[in-house]
């Protein structure tokens, strides 16, 4: 804690202070009496100031229509308020003038004022507060604590701000002095006979959640322009753009604004007014860039956000230890595939195992050794079974799989690819430090299926599970590492008879396996790229030109290759639009098998209407794709030409 106090900053004999026309303005203005004439005399004993005054109300940053050539009358155009917040800011300006910088930034000060005084007399303006020009006023003097700290504090102040952020100032300043400049500020406008209101706006700035009593609108909107300024000054204001309008929601309910306009509006006023309060605010960031940077940390926010759904939705139904789903899901699938069957007649089946004398392996080696165990039988199970059904962890070392879509046969047969995958290769362990390097597991294997005996036998989904589990009972009686099938009328095993290859999916089938992706903007791109790589293992060529694209469709269709399974496209592309390269892809005979949806920021009927003339499978607006990205990537998923054109 600094052996400094407010009094000893407040008292400093190197403190700038207010020029003798400014105090004598504010003391007259305090007077409800006074005639404007006299305070008119007052600011033009100072002809310079005056001259400064008039310039400013002149400019095109106050719009008047007819030109204005004295102090009184411009009072009378744009209200005693006006003329004495330019008053007030120019005597700012002079106070600080003969301040030896020696370390403190002084351009980066004024551009954060000016920016903080003309977005709050803007948001003063457009939300009807009772006068903008005293919020105005107010803001311009917000951060004067600060100078007047570093006036006293010199090199010790820069040590404890520099490098912060201006929303992170006020703690670090507390945490090293036990105090901060928006109190200082305060109490040295106290000093200066500031109005009240004034007084209050600076106090509150950057804590306006703390004021319970005086003006708070004002307060408020002194706040928001900081953090406008804030939100200017940053590489990336996704953030602050985010504070800012939630708190104008909270603040100033119903109220609208367009955030890049007022972006650009105060970059414009805060140019004008640093000319005519002769003051260097060096150069302004680029609103377009800056708006360009927030919404792309909105797209990374919102992957990122979407990312962490599905790692929570995933860790609902997903065990800990092996990755596969848990106990909790595996009833849920079983009850879906249970329904299916009494409902469409649609066959499935369930394979239970268990891990062969697994206890042996707790006891002889540690549970480490155990756990990668499971691991790595959860891996080669996984692996066999790929998209024929789903693998679970049913409890210990026992796992379940459902298998929609099979009979009782085909369920044997990968039953015993899935026992032939974890015994003829022992499990590497080398990567742990106790235990074996090699460990020879096996499990065994109980099948049942709907079709194993008559169906009106299964009255709940428990039962195909249990007969399963009998036949795991059936394989350790065998003596282990062996499939055993339930049956109606015995429980004998069906022959281990080694699978034939698979054969490969015919082209057309709707699984999308290759994707095409016509897009120029490299961040759209990145997005659909990104969501697609998430939802689906399947291989995406990212084409950038439209013609480029006819070009591949065409070599393709002279080579009598199949491109890919879906098209996305976007409409407005350079080389050729998206309808043209669907009018050569579907000149090249592809389009009757393969799904081609066109993706446009256009949402009008007409774009609609001329997608589905061509015969498009879809046409999907960027916006409704970017709000509905779930939907739509399982829309896709789908299949290429059916479930993509529903």
């Amino acid at each position: 804690m600094s052996k400094f106090s407010i009094d000893a900053v407040l008292s400093c004999p190197t403190l700038p202070s207010l020029p003798a026309v400014a105090a004598k303005l504010i003391e007259l203005t305090g007077d409800p009496d006074v005639q404007i004439s006299e305070i008119a005399k007052t600011v033009q004993q100072d002809q310079a100031l005056a001259g400064k005054v008039l310039k400013t109300v002149n400019s095109s940053y106050y719009g008047l229509s007819n030109r204005c050539g004295s102090i009184d009358r411009a009072m009378g155009y744009l209200g005693l308020n006006t003329v004495k917040s330019l008053v007030l800011g120019f005597s700012l300006v002079e106070t600080t003038k003969n301040i030896d910088e020696g370390g403190f930034d002084m351009v980066a000060h004024w551009r954060r004022t000016l920016m903080g005084a003309t977005a709050s007399r803007i948001l003063a303006q457009q939300f009807r507060l009772s006068d903008k020009d005293e919020v105005f006023s107010a803001a311009l003097f917000q951060d004067m604590g600060m100078l007047a700290i570093f006036t006293c504090l010199k090199d010790q102040y820069i040590e404890v701000i520099q490098g912060i952020n201006h929303t992170d100032v006020q703690n670090a300043e507390t945490e090293a002095f036990g105090f901060h400049h928006a109190e200082v500020g305060a109490q040295l406008a106290q000093k200066w006979k500031l109005p009240s209101e004034i007084i209050d706006a600076i106090r509150f700035h950057h804590t306006p959640e703390s004021a319970t009593t005086g003006d708070i609108e004002m307060i408020r909107a002194v706040a928001l322009g900081t953090q406008v300024a804030e939100a200017l000054s940053v590489e990336n204001p996704a953030a602050s753009m985010q504070k800012i309008e939630q708190e104008i929601q909270n603040w100033f309910p119903g109220q609208k604004f367009d955030i890049q306009t007022l972006f650009e509006s105060v970059n414009e006023a805060a140019k004008e007014l640093s000319t005519l309060f002769d003051t260097e605010i060096g150069d302004l960031k680029d609103v377009q860039q800056l708006m360009s940077a927030a919404q792309e940390r909105g797209l990374e926010h919102q992957i990122s956000m979407q990312r962490q759904t599905e790692d929570l939705e995933k860790q609902a139904f997903t065990d800990g230890l092996t990755s596969v789903p848990n106990r909790k899901e595996f009833d849920k699938i079983l009850a879906s595939a249970f329904d299916d069957f009494t409902q469409n007649g649609k066959d499935f089946a369930v394979l239970f195992l268990d891990a062969d004398k697994f206890k042996s392996v707790n006891d002889t080696h540690g549970h480490a050794v155990g756990d990668a165990v499971l691991i790595e039988l959860a891996k080669r199970t996984t692996d066999v079974v790929a998209d024929n059904g789903t693998v679970c962890r049913y409890g210990g070392e026992e796992f379940a799989i459902i298998l929609p879509g099979s009979n009782v046969l085909q369920a044997a047969m990968l039953g015993e690819r899935v026992r032939a995958e974890i015994a003829n290769e022992a499990f590497d362990i080398r990567a742990l430090d106790e235990g074996p390097d090699e460990l020879p597991i096996s499990v065994s294997v109980g099948v049942s299926a709907v079709d194993a005996g008559s169906a009106d036998r299964l009255s709940k989904a428990e039962q195909i599970v249990v007969e399963a589990d009998s036949g795991v009972y059936a394989a350790k009686a065998a003596g282990r590492n062996n499939v055993q099938v339930w049956s109606e009328k015995s429980n004998e095993s069906l022959p281990a008879t080694k699978p034939s290859t698979p054969s490969t999916v015919p082209e057309g089938d709707g699984t999308i396996r290759k994707l095409v992706l016509v897009e120029d903007d490299a961040l759209a791109a990145t997005l659909v790229l990104t969501l697609f790589n998430r939802k689906m293992n399947i291989e995406i060529q990212w084409i950038k030109d439209g013609s480029e694209a006819c070009e591949y469709f065409k070599e393709c269709s002279e080579k009598s290759e199949r491109p890919c399974d879906l098209v996305i496209c976007d409409l407005k592309l350079p080389g050729c639009s998206g309808f043209e390269v669907y009018e050569k892809f579907q000149s090249y005979g592809l389009a009757n098998s393969i799904g081609f949806v066109v993706l446009t920021s256009d949402e009008c009927d007409e774009t609609t209407q001329q997608s589905s003339s061509l015969g498009i499978s879809n046409c999907i607006s960027k916006s409704d794709f970017s709000k509905n990205i779930g939907h739509w990537i399982g829309v896709l998923s789908g299949g290429p030409s059916g479930s993509a054109a529903a």
